[in-house]
């Protein structure tokens, strides 16, 4: 197991070592080329990990209803399903060939995510507007933060962050804040939780290097990203082939011992309410 930790943990060591290598040639002028090539690298990572029926593009989808989402940074669809458009990694798709969605974000802060701009949705509501736009809350719907500042606590609740997160009604479902810190909705309440508590909730965790393995280091990066790419297999292959979800293939997608729940920070929580939703 601890070798699977070690390919979990080498997964943020490659987007550290490569997620500001534009900078060193580019001025801080061109923060949208940064922004775009970060969004590039993950893809390009996950074209390497996905199934061959599967596609990385970004784009938009457009409903039966003639609603047309956010321009998404990354949609991962089914290959083998009809596309409106499709111009290189460009497309425009139909709701029934979507598989999950990522918004990429150098920097994941709490400002960022929730803040709105005037007259415009902030990060979070806009993952939401997209999942209720294609009509299917069991997608993954996640963010990618590269960067955060993130300070997780028992008022997370009370934040603008929090609140926005109980609004989203679990349309949005994964967010890496960074490389240490990840966030999970749970449908059905934490697996801890389950017969106490079984409210919707969104649970945190700390998956820094120094906090599963040696507390005096802190020059690694953790696992949350490997994770956020773990649950993101996890949803493609449930719907596309979920023979393959036997134990070995769950011991290679969560490799740490007793589980992640074990770093989750407790008390921290974000349960949802019925009248909530």
């Amino acid at each position: 197991m601890l070798n699977l930790v070690r390919y979990q943990q080498s997964i943020a060591a490659e987007f550290e070592a490569q997620k500001n290598r534009v900078r060193f040639f580019i001025d801080d002028a061109h923060w949208g080329e940064d922004g775009r090539y970060k969004e590039i690298l993950l893809g390009d990572f996950l074209k390497g990990i996905l199934p061959a029926n599967v596609e990385v593009g970004t784009g938009f989808i457009k409903n039966a209803n003639g609603e047309l989402t956010h321009q998404i940074d990354l949609i991962i669809y089914k290959k083998n399903h009809p596309y409106l458009f499709k111009k290189g990694d460009f497309v425009v798709l139909m709701p029934n060939s979507v598989l999950g969605i990522i918004e990429v974000k150098s920097t994941a802060s709490s400002e960022i995510l929730a803040r709105r701009k005037r007259n415009s949705k902030s990060v979070i509501e806009i993952c939401e507007l997209n999942g209720r736009i294609i009509g299917n809350n069991q997608i993954f719907n996640g963010i990618w933060g590269y960067d955060s500042n993130i300070c997780i606590s028992d008022e997370t609740r009370n934040t603008n962050l929090g609140l926005q997160l109980l609004k989203s009604c679990g349309y949005l479902n994964h967010i890496c804040f960074n490389s240490n810190v990840f966030c999970r909705y749970w449908e059905q309440g934490n697996p801890t939780d389950r017969g106490l508590d079984d409210r919707p909730c969104f649970s945190f965790y700390d998956l820094s290097w120094n906090r599963i393995f040696d507390p005096k280091c802190n020059d690694r990066p953790g696992l949350a990203f490997g994770y956020f790419i773990s649950n993101l297999l996890e949803y493609v292959y449930r719907q596309i082939s979920p023979q393959v979800l036997d134990e070995q293939y769950f011991e290679f997608l969560y490799p740490i011992e007793h589980t992640k729940e074990t770093y989750r920070y407790f008390g921290c929580d974000i349960k949802i309410d019925l009248q909530e939703r």
